[in-house]
């Protein structure tokens, strides 16, 4: 009879250890809506299948510009984008003033890039000339957020996100499935994460 009661106590508090342990994995509604959030701003301008380790090569900047750029041109156009003042302006009637750039890389990838050079071998030309970017606007595509489903922290601390990636016009026009993994990152005194890599299977 010891050894059964003995059994049960055990049993029992390794129940409750994996009760408390599989309720500390679990995220919010709200949360895997700030996730989901937080994955849009890359599948929004067509990030959806890159290892943020390969993006930041300094080597090899254009990616990081671009996501700089491209990202506060959809979302903060307002406040940080500006009219080129030159009277000819030969890379784009607007400007982003350079430090932006390196604050959405450190917001979103948790990194300090400081590589700020032009990057005019691609379809969208940025010219740097020490303090602003010059580029141009591109509007018209369809335009595909992140829906995470499903988020649980590895053993290591970091955030695996599961969803669809689905059409903003069209909810119903599903693009794929996403895999993303994320680490825990403060930034602006807040909670959030910095991306690691995100595949999706179309």
């Amino acid at each position: 009879m010891k050894k059964i009661a003995l059994f049960l106590i055990v049993f029992s508090l390794f129940a409750c250890s994996c009760a408390a342990f599989g309720a500390e994995k679990r995220f919010s509604a709200a949360e895997l809506k700030r996730m989901s959030t937080f994955l849009s701003n890359f599948t929004e301008i067509g990030y959806m299948n890159f290892d943020a380790e390969d993006l930041l090569n300094s080597d090899d900047p254009a990616d990081m510009i671009h996501f700089g750029i491209r990202h506060n041109y959809l979302n903060n156009f307002k406040s940080r984008i500006a009219l080129c003042k030159n009277k000819n302006c030969e890379w784009g009637a607007l400007v982003i003033h350079g430090k932006y750039v390196t604050e959405s890389i450190k917001k979103y990838f948790g990194a300090d890039y400081r590589n700020l050079v032009s990057v005019t071998d691609r379809d969208l030309p940025y010219y740097y000339d020490g303090t602003y970017y010059h580029f141009d606007g591109a509007d018209g595509g369809a335009v595909y957020y992140a829906r995470v489903d499903e988020a649980v922290r590895d053993f290591d601390g970091m955030i695996v996100m599961r969803g669809e990636i689905y059409n903003y016009a069209d909810k119903k026009d599903i693009l794929g499935k996403f895999k993303a993994l994320a680490k825990p990152h403060k930034y602006g005194g807040r909670n959030t994460w910095a991306i690691l890599r995100m595949e999706t299977e179309f």
